[in-house]
């Protein structure tokens, strides 16, 4: 393994896929936490919210809010568990998938964490324009959607363009603005609809299916981002401490605040669109633009973080292209995913479902490789060779937990994610080739 930089900017290749010193690693809790807190503002999170009450879904306030808390800590404990691979050896999401995949098998099992994330960046985008489109609209009588988008792709390019650096002070500096905004939402909900909200409180609700299918679909959304955290984790500073705190303060306070927001939003207003549902509860003009701006520089943030730096770094290492052109790349597919095509399109919310069966058994796998099979303990330089091109029990193991979870479509991941857990730990215990793989990595470590 060459030891070249691992700095990621603008100029980096494939040599800034090698482990991140714990030097110069660029993050602390300071700027770890509300780099998360901004990140979390996912208005697909909200729209999930939306579904857990009446008139758009079936359980009672007190059901919904035992589903986000539950939710919430479910996201955290995943990011917490699966960054811990970066932390400790300052890897990216690719370098630690090849443990469990093999050198071309990661890049395999890294599409079906990227591919989504590229769709839902055109969609965020798009979303961020109709809001500026309302504005221009409401107060100037003037809109171009399509024009919005494009300046809002350049923009989220411009900032993926220079690398870590920038994502990292501009997600850190919008933290306060975003968490002050979600706290002023939710204040105008519970003031606005303070009847509503009782009267939510008593009706049945259920504890049964649909309670348990709310919370699988609230931490879904996220699962893409706990997936492949290792490429954020890589540049936090090395200590468990940080990585529990780092996590579980940046992520559930914020989380929660967003499901709150969409349950409120459904109780008060019933309206199923986000931007027209907080501006409806909005009495003063000035608050309803500051506020559609928030929802713009929520869909910046959380782009960078979630599906910007992903594909690009994948581009990035399959290629081996400079980051800058990487996050062009990865622009221009944003673009040409057509996003005003897939948001009213049935078949695409459908293709997702089923796409998504496919995440839990991926993060499940990741998970059992790092904490079952190789007990925290990687080979550092082999997962740098290209010796092992495919790990075929981790590839079988995804298609398996994959194919069972669509079975159980509404609650995929709960089910395909143990399944396929299981499956890749009992093929290191049953096949020989597997066992003594494992054990030579053992040996390879205590000699070195």
């Amino acid at each position: 393994m060459n030891q070249t930089s691992s700095d990621l900017n603008r100029d980096s290749k494939r040599e800034a896929l090698n482990p991140v010193p714990n030097e110069n690693r660029i993050f602390g809790l300071s700027s770890y936490i509300p780099f998360w807190i901004s990140s979390m503002v996912v208005i697909q999170i909200f729209i999930v919210g939306q579904t857990f009450v009446p008139p758009n879904g079936s359980l009672n306030m007190q059901q919904a809010v035992w589903a986000a808390i539950i939710s919430a800590i479910i996201v955290a404990f995943m990011f917490t568990f699966n960054s811990y691979a970066g932390v400790k050896y300052g890897i990216p999401f690719i370098v630690q998938a090849r443990s469990a995949f093999g050198y071309n098998g990661a890049r395999i099992a890294s599409l079906i964490r990227v591919l989504p994330a590229v769709f839902w960046y055109g969609v965020g985008s798009w979303i961020g324009a109709q809001a500026i489109s309302y504005i221009t609209d409401l107060y100037w009588g003037w809109s171009n959607t399509m024009l919005y988008f494009l300046i809002f792709q350049v923009l989220q390019t411009a900032l993926a363009y220079y690398g870590i650096e920038t994502a990292k002070w501009f997600n850190s500096y919008l933290s306060v603005i975003v968490i002050g905004f979600l706290i002023y939402i939710n204040y105008k909900l519970l003031t606005v609809g303070n009847l509503e909200i009782n009267e939510s409180w008593k009706i049945e609700g259920t504890w049964g299916y649909p309670f348990f299918a709310s919370i699988s679909a609230a931490v879904g959304i996220l699962i893409t981002g706990a997936i492949n955290n290792a490429d954020i984790s890589r540049y936090l500073k090395n200590t468990k401490k940080d990585n529990w705190i780092g996590h579980f303060v940046g992520i559930i306070p914020t989380f929660l605040l967003l499901v709150f927001t969409g349950i409120l939003a459904a109780a008060v207003t019933g309206i199923w669109d986000p931007v027209q549902a907080l501006v409806s509860v909005v009495d003063n003009p000035t608050i309803a633009v500051l506020m559609l701006i928030f929802i713009v520089v929520a869909q910046v943030t959380t782009n960078l973080t979630l599906n910007i730096i992903p594909p690009a770094m994948v581009v990035m290492e399959t290629f081996n292209v400079r980051w800058g052109i990487s996050a062009i790349i990865v622009g221009i597919l944003g673009i040409v995913t057509f996003p005003w095509l897939l948001l009213t399109n049935a078949a695409f919310n459908t293709f997702i479902g089923y796409y998504s069966a496919f995440l839990g058994p991926l993060l499940g796998i990741l998970l059992t490789d790092f904490y079952f099979i190789r007990k925290k303990e990687f080979n550092i330089p082999k997962l740098y060779s290209s010796d092992i091109k495919y790990n075929w029990i981790g590839l079988l193991s995804l298609v398996i937990g994959g194919a069972i979870g669509i079975v159980f479509y509404e609650i995929s991941w709960m089910v395909s994610l143990p399944v396929s857990s299981i499956l890749y730990w009992a093929g290191y215990k049953l096949f020989p080739s597997y066992k003594r793989q494992v054990v030579e990595v053992v040996n390879n470590d205590i000699v070195g």
